[in-house]
């Protein structure tokens, strides 16, 4: 029966163990001993020449190459240490190992690789592990976002952000340089205590947090509250409350999310209404589209030119999609992906990657699901990012900008790390 170590702490005490056997039997002066002077352990020392990619990964994520020498085509009878987190070891050859790297973040750290019935450990590597999920730049745990977050073409992030009770629209550079407008929040208190005035409706947001917000032409922001059937709209720094920039002909509406597309329309989603609802960006002309269900979200999909809704659909939290045609009209729906039938949780986000991976943000322990074309899916970052996913968005760069609510409640970045090679490291 073999036995494996598991650990490099567990490997080093039994090569400890080993040399304390010998040294006590060599002491041995009765002609009987079993010690063998000649005996040698079997493997060479493990080399490691490189680790891809080239020069870091991220912590605890998918999967990293591992290249060199003198391992083993048994993946438990190697282990692997980086900066005092074990990897887990995927497959193995004498030469190469798919590795999912430990969960310890840092510039250098030391990696090491031990193989059974080698006497010693390989070299101290230097890797390079990037944080997968953190705090935005320029916020912290007092920073607790109560809308979805816009990017717009600089990488400038906007939400509404409640720090210590102070409520307002705020703005955030890439650098985490910090902008906020100056318009109230409802009931806000003068600074003079004995003042009772309220302040001006002008100068006064309607809403502390609303269910979605987009980006528009000219950088203004579109927003939708959960409970009725208007969108509104807010430029950034003019310190004023929000306009009704239009509202939907569906009394029962309760818009939950909205999408701008690539022909001109915002399209929004919501409960009551039994309607995919389409507005045309510069007449705000509506037109709907019939389909039951209570939909708590919409990602447009611009390769293919197609919507995509989620919600309670069918009686299970589904994602259907919809062709549109060159009229911007949606042709029949489909079934795209019953998330019900694999995790728990209710869908609260969708958006697209370029290379057509559907990213769910959801409110149960997985938070971000990762659907892939082929339809293959598992939870993204399993154990590295927080729970309490609200709204995903991307800048135009390797990281997404995403909002938690609950007992974490945060701004973070998720650092995608090369979007444009997808597939090639991760989830082997």
């Amino acid at each position: 029966m073999k036995t494996y170590f598991k650990t490099l702490k567990e490997l080093n005490t039994r090569i400890i163990i080993l040399s304390g056997i010998a040294l006590i039997f060599s002491n041995c002066g009765d002609g009987n001993s079993i010690f063998d002077p000649e005996f040698e352990l079997s493997a060479e020392r493990p080399v490691v020449t490189n680790i891809s990619p080239d020069p870091s990964y991220l912590a605890g994520v998918d999967s990293v190459i591992v290249t060199g020498q003198n391992f083993s085509d048994d993946p438990e009878e190697v282990v692997i240490n980086f900066g005092g987190s074990s990897g887990v070891i995927l497959s193995a050859t004498p030469t190469e190992l798919i590795v999912r790297p430990g969960t310890i973040h840092g510039t250098d750290l030391s990696v090491q690789v031990g193989v059974r019935d080698a006497e010693f450990l390989s070299e101290s590597y230097a890797y390079t592990l990037r944080q997968p999920q953190g705090f935005y730049p320029g916020t912290d745990v007092s920073f607790v976002p109560t809308t979805p977050v816009g990017v717009d073409g600089d990488n400038n992030v906007y939400t509404i952000i409640d720090r210590n009770g102070v409520i307002r629209y705020t703005k955030i550079a890439p650098d985490g340089t910090i902008t906020r407008d100056l318009v109230k929040y409802p009931g806000e208190p003068r600074p003079d205590p004995n003042d009772s005035r309220p302040y001006p409706t002008d100068s006064t947001m309607r809403f502390t947090e609303y269910s979605d917000l987009e980006i528009g032409q000219n950088n203004d922001l579109f927003l939708s509250q959960q409970s009725i059937r208007a969108i509104f709209t807010k430029t950034f720094g003019d310190d004023k409350r929000e306009s009704v920039w239009s509202a939907s002909s569906s009394a029962d509406l309760k818009i939950n999310d909205m999408i701008f597309d690539d022909n001109g329309f915002l399209w929004a989603v919501g409960f009551d209404s039994d309607l995919i609802h389409r507005f045309n960006a510069s007449t705000k002309a509506e037109t709907t589209f019939p389909f039951t269900g209570q939909f708590s979200a919409v990602a447009y999909f611009k390769n293919n030119n197609e919507l995509y809704v989620g919600g309670d659909i069918n009686g299970s939290q589904q994602v259907w999609k919809f062709p549109i045609n060159g009229g911007g009209n949606l042709g029949a729906g489909e079934l795209y992906f019953d998330f019900g039938a694999n995790y728990d949780g209710l869908i609260t986000s969708l958006i697209f990657a370029s290379n057509g991976e559907l990213l769910i943000g959801n409110d149960g322990e997985t938070s971000i699901v990762r659907v892939f074309p082929s339809l293959r899916h598992q939870a993204f970052y399993p154990g590295m990012i927080k729970e309490g996913t609200f709204s995903i968005t991307w800048r135009d760069d390797e990281f997404a900008v995403v909002t938690i609510e609950g007992d974490e409640a945060s701004l973070n970045f998720m650092d995608m790390f090369d979007r444009t090679r997808a597939g090639i490291f991760g989830f082997n």
